[in-house]
């Protein structure tokens, strides 16, 4: 038989089972609750894929200069001299480039000085003014020569007074061409003539330092290094198809429809012309076509994933049984199996340029040197295949548009999914404030079951205590 303490044991467990019991329908909706957290974080991700495959659907419906299979590549046969870029405006031939001179910027020195030398403080010293025009932009510049400093402390002060005056337009600096003199170093931030300066010596100071003369600049005395002298010597100077081209920079963006041209080097009379040729950009194009793929599996797998039932064991995914999403997924399938009855050029589905699906229902690149003939025969099979009206990547926008809009499929299940939560919420509370109830009134109950038992435990021992002196 138990004793009496035993019994006080087991009346504890089975309050705590009575309790739990009590919880149950708590606990339920608690899992409930969870299971549409889980819910609303599939909602979350798969709005994120098919935004991120609409971004790419954007591209691909676009037909013309915007479609991506416009894309145009330019080679050159001497890269070190001349290199460009191309847009889809570009005309696929090639182009002869004869680059003469490089575009440079107005550049003056001034004469030598001994660093530790004070010849300048001694013959400019106070406030000192003089401006500097470039591109029509005057630049007052001010600097304060101190009686004392050294040559190399003046030519730096009025290096920095230089550079913070004209924010940039003019750089200037102090340069020390040996261990015991230096220079001081004005250059144009702007190539070309365009960029030229033009000094305003107020009190002298240039004159003095030599960077205003009208000469070359040598090892001791000051003037330019490079300047305008009428004969566009700081332009660059190059020809397009034997056509003469000045500019002042070594980028050329409008000499040729679609290509920009950048200038690297020079040639010598008797080199060979730089051939720049542009042709359709095929793998530019193969990897937009790889994005597109790699965009829709991860939509649609996520998708089969999530709404999947299995057949052996009968798991369900989290929205298995959820029509607007199992039907999604067999409209995307749909979609790129389709016949794109106003195609042109015969290419009027995936299959017939290389692009075929597994039996899971991913997409690849099956026939690269199929796709790559497609891709050679012009940009407008692609782009009827895939944009404009009709086309793959038009169809699958408006799709997936009507699950990813404000007001679309994915936000009201959403919206249906937090009424839910909120709705189990009020549930918990309500049933949480009955239970606080309940769970004080059994504890009421068998806290006098104890005291009782108690009771009970101490008469035992005690009717035990006289049997024993008694004999019994």
């Amino acid at each position: 038989m138990a004793s009496i303490g035993t019994m006080a044991i087991s009346l504890t467990d089975y309050l705590n089972v009575s309790l739990a019991y009590l919880r149950q329908p708590v606990t339920n909706l608690e899992q409930q609750k969870s299971d549409l957290v889980l819910k609303r974080g599939v909602f979350t991700d798969l709005t994120e894929k098919l935004s991120a495959f609409e971004d790419v659907l954007d591209r691909f419906k676009e037909t013309g200069t915007s479609s991506p299979f416009n894309s145009k590549a330019i080679t050159s046969s001497a890269e070190t001299v001349v290199t460009a870029t191309a847009t889809a405006d570009a005309q696929a031939g090639s182009h002869s480039v004869f680059v003469t001179q490089l575009a440079r910027a107005h550049a003056v020195l001034s004469g030598r000085y001994d660093q530790d030398g004070t010849a300048l403080s001694q013959s400019m010293a106070g406030t000192r003014s003089f401006s500097i025009t470039v591109d029509g932009q005057t630049h007052d510049v001010s600097v304060d020569i101190s009686a004392g400093d050294t040559d190399a402390v003046v030519l730096a002060d009025i290096a920095s007074a230089i550079s913070d005056a004209t924010g940039g337009e003019v750089m200037a600096s102090y340069v020390a061409d040996t261990p015991a003199t230096g220079k001081l170093s004005i250059r144009s931030a702007s190539t070309g003539t365009a960029g030229s300066m033009v000094f305003t010596d107020t009190d002298g100071l240039l004159g003095a330092l030599g960077v205003t003369n009208a000469a070359e600049a040598t090892d001791t005395a000051g003037g330019y290094i490079y300047a305008d002298l009428g004969g566009n010597q700081l332009d660059a100077l190059f020809a397009v198809d034997g056509i003469n081209i000045v500019s002042s920079d070594n980028v050329a963006e409008n000499v040729l429809g679609g290509l920009t041209i950048t200038l690297l080097g020079e040639q010598e009379a008797g080199d060979s012309p730089v051939t720049l040729t542009v042709a359709v950009d095929t793998d530019s194009i193969k990897a937009d076509v790889e994005e597109f793929l790699e965009a829709y599996n991860e939509v649609f797998t996520y998708l089969k994933a999530k709404t999947r039932v299995d057949g052996v064991t009968y798991d369900r995914g989290i929205l298995a049984g959820e029509y607007p999403y199992v039907s999604l997924r067999t409209a995307l399938r749909g979609s790129m199996s389709s016949y794109i009855s106003g195609a042109s050029a015969g290419y009027n589905a995936l299959s017939q340029i290389g692009i075929t699906s597994d039996r899971g229902g991913n997409y690849s690149v099956s026939d690269s040197s199929l796709l790559d003939e497609v891709i050679a025969s012009g940009p407008q099979a692609l782009e009827s295949l895939f944009g404009g009206e009709g086309g793959i990547a038009t169809d699958l926008a408006d799709l997936i548009s009507g699950y990813t809009g404000t007001a679309g499929t994915i936000s009201s299940s959403e919206d249906g999914v937090s009424a839910r939560m909120d709705l189990i919420d009020s549930r918990i509370e309500r049933l949480e404030r009955s239970l606080a109830i309940q769970e004080k009134s059994l504890r009421a109950q068998y806290a006098s079951l104890q005291e009782a038992l108690y009771g009970l435990e101490q008469t035992s021992s005690m009717s035990n205590m006289f049997s024993s002196l008694l004999g019994l």
